[in-house]
């Protein structure tokens, strides 16, 4: 059979339809004029077809050459494409015991920043940024050596989370959130390894879905009696439920409900010292209503014995903090579609419909305040906060009692 039929000059003017240049290499020249080079070959009986890419990126010569290395291949009864694919793996898995033993890999760096991060962060911000990496990132590339991994890698792989949705809406927050963390892996590698310089995230992040925030569903004044109806008979676990009823008596956010710990409560005296969070930077004063008291005090069964332990932990152990998911769930599965933090913009639309101070309501709360009042307003306003505190719990109970009276 003749060999080598075709020439470059011809490769370059070739009509539409199959030329071959023998031993079963031929150029296929399409209808739009896009030729690409094809090996046909037998393998243990079957007919198969290997692709040595497009002309004139793969010239004549380079397809000749790729037909001997593939026919020396076939001969030995190896398919050449499944032989491609194994040298790949080989090299990828050499690559990636290199990085584990230089303790380079991505997942590798980014428990290494997380431990670095230890006492510099709040360990809830900390823990949080290496659970959603290991929940979203690790398993996709956790393993690759850092210098291994390319933008086009990363972009899609953000993109893929930020098209998939929770509780109703897309993680497009999360998807940004993972990159920027990311990024803080890629700058942590610099670090150490002073001659590393790649950080793809920073292309990477101008390229994902925008973000578009939204105000946190609530519902309104209105659907409050029935709210505290579903509350009552609510059948999930106590501890959930008594910290919904502590964020309803309080309006406290809802990691300050979960990062609640006992010796924090002066339950004597109705006062719970929170400690501080976000931009505050002292012990913030929390006035507890005697229903709140109530609901504490039922709720410490659940509890450890030590000063340190959670008020509301886990219902999977003592001294587990409940998850970010729990009360979501909960007023979920109560029929409602608001988040955890709905409950305090609840509470904040209703002291103030109900004829509160603003800014008494605001101190309770603890809005932000502008920063000339703040250079000038030290004021906490704990006699006023106590009072309206406990004028609003004695209006919830008188909706407590007419839910039971219709039960």
């Amino acid at each position: 059979m003749a060999t080598n039929k075709l020439t470059s000059k011809f490769c370059e003017t070739a009509p539409a339809g199959t030329h071959f240049d023998g031993q079963g290499l031929y150029l296929l020249v399409k209808p739009d004029g896009k030729r690409y080079w094809h090996l046909s070959f037998r393998l243990d009986g079957k007919k198969a077809l290997l692709s040595f890419g497009p002309y004139p990126k793969v010239t004549l010569e380079k397809a000749r050459k790729a037909r001997v290395a593939a026919l020396e291949l076939i001969e030995q009864g190896i398919h050449p494409a499944e032989h491609k694919k194994e040298k790949k793996l080989e090299r990828i898995r050499e690559t990636e015991k290199e990085a584990k033993e230089d303790e380079m890999t991505f997942e590798q760096i980014t428990r290494k920043l997380h431990a670095s991060k230890a006492g510099k962060v709040a360990d809830e911000s900390r823990n949080r940024m290496l659970r959603q990496l290991e929940l979203h990132v690790f398993p996709v590339i956790g393993h690759k050596h850092i210098l291994e991994i390319e933008g086009s890698e990363l972009l899609t792989l953000f993109q893929d989370i930020a098209k998939k949705t929770n509780h109703g809406r897309l993680m497009t927050y999360m998807a940004q959130k993972l990159c920027q963390w990311s990024g803080e892996v890629f700058d942590f590698a610099h670090v150490l390894n002073q001659n590393f310089f790649k950080n793809p995230c920073r292309a990477v992040s101008k390229h994902l879905p925008k973000h578009e925030r939204k105000h946190m569903a609530r519902i309104c004044m209105d659907e409050l009696a029935n709210f505290i109806r579903d509350l009552l008979q609510y059948k999930g676990h106590p501890t959930t439920k008594a910290a919904m009823w502590v964020m309803l008596y309080t309006a406290m956010r809802t990691i300050s409900i979960r990062r609640a710990v006992k010796k924090d409560m002066d339950l004597q005296n109705g006062i719970w010292h929170r400690q501080p969070e976000k931009s505050d930077k002292s012990v913030f004063f929390v006035p507890l209503p005697h229903q709140a008291v109530k609901v504490i005090e039922g709720i410490l069964q659940y509890t450890g014995e030590s000063p340190d332990d959670l008020v509301f932990p886990s219902m999977y152990g003592p001294h587990r903090m409940m998850s970010e998911a729990a009360i979501c769930q909960a007023i979920e599965r109560m029929g409602y579609n608001m988040v955890g933090h709905g409950l305090r913009g609840l509470v904040d639309t209703c002291l103030n419909e109900l004829g509160f101070p603003p800014h008494i309501v605001d101190a309770q709360l603890g809005h932000k305040k502008g920063k000339v009042e703040a250079a000038y307003n030290f004021s906490t306003y704990e006699k006023e906060r106590r009072e309206m505190m406990q004028k609003w719990a004695d209006y919830l109970d008188t909706l407590i009692q007419k839910a039971k009276k219709v039960a």
